[in-house]
C-alpha cells in the first residue's frame, strides 16, 4: 500500500479556503486514504502545527480545534506517528532541509521508507528531490 506523509499546509489547506484548488487535492488525497486506497501518515508534529496555524492565523479557538483533530485522527486511513529519527532529521537539518519541521518530515518519509511526502511547499518540493525523496502531487 502507498505510504504518504502529509505536510502541516495540506491540511491548513484541507480545512480552510486559503486555496480552493489545494483545498480539492487535499480532499481527494484524504478520500482516497478513506477508502483504503492509500495510506497516510500524520507526524504528531504536523498535529500541532496545525492546531498552532489555526489558532494563531486563522484565530480558531482550542474548542474549535479540537473536534477538528479528533475526526483527522479517526479518519480511516490515517496514522499517527510519534517516530523520531534524531540522527537523520539532524543529518538533514539545517545543511540540506532548512527548516526543522520539513526535515523531520523528510527524515520519517526516508526512515520509515514511506514513498511519498504530501505538500504544496514547492521549495521543500525541490529538495525532497535532490534528497531523493518524491512528492505526492
Amino acid at each position: 500500500m502507498t505510504r504518504v506523509v502529509l505536510d502541516t499546509n495540506v491540511l491548513v489547506s484541507f480545512l480552510t479556503d486559503r486555496d480552493p484548488p489545494q483545498q480539492a487535492q487535499a480532499a481527494r488525497l484524504l478520500t482516497r486514504a478513506a477508502a483504503g486506497e492509500i495510506q497516510v501518515i500524520l507526524h504528531q508534529s504536523v498535529a500541532m502545527e496545525l492546531a498552532y496555524v489555526l489558532r494563531n492565523l486563522y484565530s480558531l479557538s482550542s474548542e474549535e480545534i479540537s473536534p477538528l483533530l479528533g475526526d483527522l485522527l479517526a479518519l480511516p486511513g490515517v496514522v499517527v506517528t510519534d517516530r523520531l529519527p534524531w540522527s537523520t532529521v539532524l543529518d538533514l537539518w539545517p545543511s540540506q532541509v532548512p527548516d526543522l519541521a520539513d526535515a523531520i518530515l523528510a527524515a520519517v518519509a526516508s526512515v520509515d521508507r514511506c514513498d511519498a511526502i504530501a505538500t504544496f511547499d514547492r521549495a521543500f518540493r525541490r529538495r525532497m528531490a535532490k534528497l531523493g525523496v518524491k512528492s505526492f502531487w
